[in-house]
Order: C-alpha cells, then sequence, then structure tokens
C-alpha cells in the first residue's frame, strides 16, 4: 500500500458515501506497534483497513483527509475569524498542545469516529490527546462530531513544524 492509494481509497469512500476516517500515530503513540509513523485508513461502512508506515509523520496527506472528511473551515488558522469557545476538556487539552508547540514539542491527537477499531466509547465522538512529556491522557466524549471543538485542535495540529 502506497500513501497515494490511500489517499485514493479514502477520495473513492467520500465519494461513495462510507463510513471513513484516518489516523496519524507517532513512533510512541499508545495505538502504535511499529516504531515509525503510521498513517491508517479505515473504512467503517466494510469493516477495512489500510496502513502506510514512514520515517515521517504525515502531515500533508492528512491536511488533505481532514479537509475531505470534516470539511475546509476545519483547518482554518484560528486568527481567521472568532471561532466559538471550545468544550472544557477540549480546552484543557488546547492549552498543554499550545505550551508544547512553543516548546518545539511534536504533540498528536486522534479523534476516534462512532465504530472507529480504536473507540472504547461505543457510538460517540472522542478526542484523544496523548502527553507523553506528562504520561497522560486528556478525553472529550460527545454524543455528535465536535465540529467546533476540531475547528480548534486540527488548525493547531497541521501548523506544528517536524
Amino acid at each position: 500500500m502506497t500513501i497515494d492509494e490511500i489517499k485514493t481509497l479514502a477520495k473513492q469512500f467520500s465519494a461513495n458515501k462510507k463510513k471513513w476516517h484516518f489516523h496519524i500515530l507517532t513512533p510512541e503513540c499508545q495505538l502504535n506497534e511499529s516504531a515509525k509513523y503510521a498513517l491508517i485508513l479505515e473504512n467503517v461502512t466494510d469493516n477495512q483497513f489500510y496502513v502506510v508506515y514512514s520515517d515521517e509523520p504525515y502531515m500533508d496527506i492528512g491536511k488533505e483527509l481532514v479537509v475531505l472528511l470534516h470539511g475546509a473551515d476545519v483547518v482554518r488558522d484560528e486568527t481567521e475569524e472568532k471561532l466559538n469557545p471550545p468544550s472544557e476538556q477540549v480546552g484543557k487539552l488546547l492549552e498543554r498542545a499550545k505550551e508544547l508547540s512553543s516548546k518545539g514539542i511534536y504533540w498528536h491527537h486522534h479523534v476516534l469516529f462512532p465504530g472507529c477499531t480504536y473507540n472504547k466509547h461505543g457510538s460517540k465522538w472522542v478526542i484523544v490527546f496523548e502527553d507523553k512529556e506528562k504520561g497522560e491522557i486528556i478525553e472529550s466524549t460527545s454524543d455528535r462530531e465536535p465540529k467546533n471543538d476540531l475547528q480548534h485542535i486540527e488548525g493547531l495540529f497541521y501548523s506544528q513544524k517536524k
């Protein structure tokens, strides 16, 4: 499997109205069984799972896929226009993410969709922040897509330099 094949599949899943999403896993990620960065494409509708590995994070393709999945407004710069405040848990997560970013420390998070292989909360949406420096996990759960919270975190995530 190549990164171009992953991108093609994601576009097909989207066009065919499949329930799909993706994950970018760091080598230290609790979900990663590899010592490399992983990009996982999950087609929940057909129970299909695709993985590619790299020595560098998949930031560019990740940003393309997040736009395909949630829309272009989810990766906009927070300064472009005033966003509604994030949920309380995501606010805590954002504070820590900004602190790490200011120190030049790469961080990551997960958006676990209902039906996701990694989602232990069933039909809930879950945002998970892994703080490898503190050894902590911050979770935020919601009953529907947390679009406002995603607008806060995705733009910040994809603005990181690695």
